[in-house]
């Protein structure tokens, strides 16, 4: 056979290999008779395959099961803790760390809250410590990196931080360069709000075909656009910035310059302040606003619903621009609770163009807490179902 009849061949197989491990992926486990139909693929490939890979470690027997009439079939699944990483999400109030498996499965959960006046030298201490405490409970050989999910835009290519409206003092840290040099690790950056996209596609297995948006609010505002399995985002990969349009023509002073911006209508900053005046109590926490909420109390109801409302109408607006097929609500705003999560929903059939509400169904996340550490984490745990230098070698080769 001629060399590029060769290098056909080997394309084929490796892709025939990184087939198999997506398909295990997403699911518990499966015969090799299963594997073979799923994949159009012969029996005598994905044998081979199975073999190298359960030799490798990647794959294991499950047991097996009773056929029709046949001999038993031998189950395969996917070794979830072959390799390992490291998922961490910087917001403004707190640092929340991960060590997840392949299949997102959270294996320690680290977590350190900030102080209201952050500045640099606390945030850097804490990024550290959370860092520090996961890194030593991984073995080393097993460590595929860090992904740092972060709020605040980024100013360039590099992902060093550019504007971040309510923390000057984080203005143009660089992230990227801080991990590599204290820490020698691979390291992924990306925006927040793409990193819980990327969890829903990844580890929630949100469908290859159709589209959705998902909106994340806390502190901040985001929106996600994804359209068959491919997150939209514009320059230095940000996703954009909603919580910094304008919707109340000279409304509040927003921390970015500008007056009337969502953020300044129903974050949950905007909230804790409004109701900080409300009660003259200037160490009140947001905390408290969701005991009293959604706990079906009305102390802050007025407040917390303006919020809702507003929420609402910026969701609305996006269906009816971008008609997608799903909404997924995420974030700290959740903590509100259902009473809340129904107040949006009234919104959004209030303000939606009526046509296009029928055709999007709206839900929130349930792993809102983790989710942005967890698509962090995917940046890396992606590498050994797509990169080649992972699953074939069984090791990576930078």
């Amino acid at each position: 056979m001629c060399a590029k009849g060769l290098l056909q061949l080997k394309n084929i197989r490796l892709r025939n290999t990184l087939s198999v491990l997506n398909v295990l992926r997403t699911r518990d486990m499966l015969s090799r008779v299963e594997l073979a139909r799923e994949l159009n693929c012969p029996g005598t490939a994905i044998t081979r395959i199975t073999r190298e890979l359960i030799e490798k470690g990647i794959l294991k027997s499950a047991g097996f099961i009773e056929s029709n009439g046949g001999r038993p079939r031998e189950q395969i699944k996917l070794v979830a803790d072959w390799k390992k990483a490291i998922g961490i999400e910087l917001a403004p109030h707190r640092i929340t760390g991960i060590l997840s498996d392949l299949k997102g499965h959270i294996l320690v959960r680290e977590e350190i809250f900030l102080s209201e006046q952050l500045g640099i030298e606390e945030f850097i201490h804490s990024m550290e410590l959370v860092t520090r405490r996961l890194l030593d409970a991984c073995e080393e050989e097993k460590l595929l990196g860090v992904g740092i999910a972060t709020f605040g835009p980024f100013s360039s290519e590099s992902r060093v931080l550019g504007n971040v409206a309510a923390y000057p003092a984080l203005d143009y840290f660089d992230i990227r360069k801080f991990f590599e040099g204290k820490f020698a690790l691979t390291v992924q950056v990306a925006d927040a709000t793409y990193a819980r996209a990327l969890h829903e596609i990844w580890f929630n297995h949100a469908p290859d075909r159709g589209s959705f948006l998902l909106f994340d609010v806390g502190a901040g505002i985001g929106c996600a656009t994804v359209f068959d399995g491919q997150i939209v985002f514009g320059k230095y990969s940000n996703v954009g910035e909603l919580g910094h349009t304008v919707y109340k023509i000279d409304g509040e002073a927003c921390p970015c310059g500008k007056q009337g911006c969502l953020e300044t209508l129903c974050s949950i900053r905007v909230i804790e302040q409004k109701a900080r005046a409300l009660k003259k109590s200037p160490k009140l926490k947001f905390a408290e606003v969701v005991k009293s909420y959604a706990s079906g109390q009305d102390e802050f109801k007025d407040i917390v619903e303006d919020g809702a409302r507003w929420l609402g109408l910026a969701i609305a607006n996006q269906i009816s621009f971008l008609i997608p097929d799903k909404v997924i609500l995420t974030g700290e705003i959740l903590q509100l609770g259902e009473r809340f999560f129904k107040k949006v929903n009234q919104s959004i059939d209030e303000y939606v163009f009526p046509a296009f509400r029928k055709e999007t169904s709206i839900s929130k996340s349930e792993a809102w807490r983790e989710s942005a550490a967890l698509g962090a984490a995917s940046l890396l745990v992606r590498k050994v179902f797509e990169d080649q230098s992972y699953s074939i070698s069984g090791e990576h080769k930078a």
